[in-house]
C-alpha cells in the first residue's frame, strides 16, 4: 500500500505550526468580536461550562495547561469578573471555579466567534474530510497516551526494582 503523505505538512501539525495558526486566528477574532480574551482564555472558559464548576487541576487536564500558566489565566479571568474562585471546604489546596453571569455573555459571544472561526479554518473540507481528520487526530492522541502511560508503568517498575534491589544488598550486608 503506497501512501502519498506530505511529511512536511504531517510534521506542521505534529509541531504545532496548525494550531498556532489557528489560535493566532481566533485571538484575531476575539479582538474583532470586541472580546478581550486569548484563546487560551477561551479555552478555559470552555472547559469551565463542560461542568458549571471545576477545580484548577481539572481545567489544567482539559486545557492541557501547566498550573502556573492555568493560574496566571485564572487570576486574569478574576480580576476581569469572568470567573469566581471559591477554596475548596474539604481540602484546602483545591480551588472551585465557577463562571460568574458577567463571564456566561462573555463564553457565549466568546464560543460564537470561536465556532465562526473554525468554520472558516474548516472551509473547502467535506464532513467526512473533517470525520477522518478528526478520528485520526484521536488515534495519534490515543497512541501518545498509551505511550506516556507505558513509560510511567516502566518507570514505577524500574523504582521498584531499584528499590527492592536496595533492601536486598542492606539484608545481605546485614547478614555478613
Amino acid at each position: 500500500m503506497d501512501f502519498n503523505i506530505d511529511y512536511r505538512l504531517v510534521f506542521a501539525l505534529m509541531n504545532g505550526k496548525a494550531s498556532a495558526m489557528i489560535k493566532r486566528k481566533l485571538n484575531e477574532d476575539f479582538r474583532k468580536a470586541g472580546l478581550e480574551l486569548s484563546s487560551d482564555q477561551g479555552d478555559v472558559l470552555l472547559a469551565i461550562s463542560m461542568r458549571d464548576t471545576a477545580t484548577q487541576q481539572q481545567l489544567c487536564e482539559a486545557t492541557s495547561v501547566s498550573k502556573t500558566t492555568m493560574t496566571r489565566l485564572l487570576d486574569n479571568l478574576e480580576e476581569r469578573g469572568i470567573v469566581k474562585r471559591d477554596k475548596s471546604r474539604v481540602d484546602w489546596r483545591s480551588n472551585y471555579v465557577r463562571i460568574t453571569r458577567y463571564g456566561e455573555t462573555v463564553r457565549d459571544k466568546a464560543k460564537y466567534t470561536a465556532v465562526q472561526t473554525l468554520k472558516d479554518c474548516l472551509r473547502g473540507l467535506s464532513r467526512k474530510d473533517i470525520l477522518t481528520a478528526q478520528r485520526s487526530l484521536q488515534r495519534v492522541m490515543d497512541n501518545l497516551d498509551e505511550i506516556y502511560r507505558a513509560n510511567e508503568t516502566n518507570e514505577a517498575e524500574n523504582e521498584l526494582r531499584r528499590r527492592r534491589e536496595k533492601l536486598l544488598r542492606r539484608l545481605i550486608l546485614h547478614k555478613k
